[in-house]
């Protein structure tokens, strides 16, 4: 049985379901779905990576009792957070599923200046409330990964130089993995809910805003007052450490190229799409974005 298969037993949902909307899958090895089912709809993440999934789901059972606006994890037939899946090499893989929350999507391009605000301040509170998380799990592919698989050319000479630096020594904690537009609905200029990325780890909280940031920046049609306003809200909760302030643009600069990386290895196209709004974006206007 493949992996959706054992997933939709697990979490007693219909093996032939009313309907299942795909979504772009967080990374190589993962696939995200929404499930359209009698007893509601459903948000499904199926992974090579289980520690990851498990990681992820417990972080947002951290959020819901703390009054989040998060989704609860379902819990599988077992009573666990994760269902155990078998792939068949004999591999371990793991899926958690989400009762689809309450909200729309906003148009990426379109956002406002209070809903920008808004996502950077429940950022801040998401890394707060990480605090606490007991457990510290690593990326699932990371930044060496993802330049070793880049193949030869313009993207890869681009993208390569800029994983291999890496970043500095920074504050760590539990991160979301990437709340951008996809991630996240709205009532108004509220946000009603964030959705699990598939990506959450234990990671710099400044790439973590810098993931968010590059999001929602790319489509903006200026980029440099998205960022403002998400920075600003975020601020609102949890200040930025002088050393995050100063490695900011470099954070996001990082954060488009292991966007572009990831599509590339999906075989989605412009990889340097992100990575040409932020050199598009001064050094200075970040860092005053930042209050540096």
């Amino acid at each position: 049985m493949s992996l959706r298969g054992q997933a939709l037993a697990e979490f007693d949902l219909p093996a032939a379901p009313q309907r299942i909307d795909e979504f772009p899958p967080p990374c190589i090895g993962a696939e995200a779905f929404r499930v359209h089912a009698p007893a509601g709809r459903f948000f499904v993440i199926c992974s090579d990576g289980a520690l990851a999934v498990a990681f992820e789901a417990t972080l947002f059972d951290l959020l819901v009792e703390a009054r989040y606006p998060a989704p609860r994890p379902r819990r599988a037939r077992g009573g666990s957070l994760i269902a155990r899946l078998s792939r068949s090499d004999g591999g371990a893989a793991a899926a958690a599923c989400y009762a689809w929350p309450p909200g729309e999507e906003s148009p990426a391009a379109g956002v406002s200046m209070p809903q920008l605000l808004e996502i950077g301040r429940l950022l801040g509170r998401l890394h707060q409330l990480g605090e606490t998380h007991p457990a510290s799990v690593p990326e699932t592919v990371d930044a060496a990964a993802l330049a070793a698989a880049l193949p030869a050319g313009p993207e890869r000479d681009a993208l390569a130089p800029i994983l291999a630096a890496g970043l500095p020594a920074l504050p760590t904690g539990a991160v979301h993995g990437g709340l951008r537009p996809e991630r996240a609905l709205f009532v108004g200029d509220r946000c009603s809910a964030v959705l699990p990325s598939g990506l959450a780890c234990s990671a710099e909280l400044v790439l973590d805003v810098a993931e968010a940031a590059v999001g929602w920046m790319t489509p903006a049609a200026r980029p440099a007052a998205a960022l403002r306003a998400l920075l600003s809200g975020y601020q609102s909760l949890r200040r930025l450490a002088p050393e995050e302030k100063d490695a900011m643009f470099a954070a996001l600069r990082f954060a488009a190229a292991r966007d572009g990386a990831r599509k590339i290895a999906m075989g989605r196209p412009d990889g340097l799409a992100a990575l040409r709004m932020v050199e598009s974006v001064r050094e200075a206007d970040v860092r005053s974005a930042a209050g540096g």
